[in-house]
């Protein structure tokens, strides 16, 4: 739950990461916390940032749709509670989609009970 307000809160910033002028990059964010899954129910992605709490109970609840420019090999990551640095996007996809350009281990401890 406390992941969920996390990346609630995070979420609302990232639009204003949004580019106001067309050609302009938009800044970069950090997303703390979040479990790394394969998903590819958008095209633009081939991964999803899942909660991390309802993850540990055995439910997959994508926040966000992952893409690493390059077709980076993230398949050791696939599972574990990592930190995201990279841009957002808007798209036509149900969830924002990020432009992964740093993914790291989380050092945040996970918040569930």
């Amino acid at each position: 739950m406390t992941t969920t307000r996390l990346l609630v809160s995070v979420l609302p910033l990232a639009l204003l990461a949004s580019p106001a002028v067309h050609g302009v990059q938009p800044p970069q964010v950090e997303i703390t916390m979040g479990i790394l899954v394969p998903d590819t129910t958008c095209p633009k992605a081939q991964h999803a940032l899942a909660a991390v709490c309802p993850f540990f109970d055995g439910i997959v609840i994508p926040q966000l749709y992952l893409d690493f420019p390059g077709k980076k090999n993230v398949d050791r990551w696939v599972s574990h509670n990592v930190r995201l640095r990279g841009t957002m996007e808007f798209t036509d996809c149900s969830l924002p989609l990020m432009r992964v350009t740093s993914i790291g281990e989380s050092t945040v401890p996970p918040p569930c009970p």
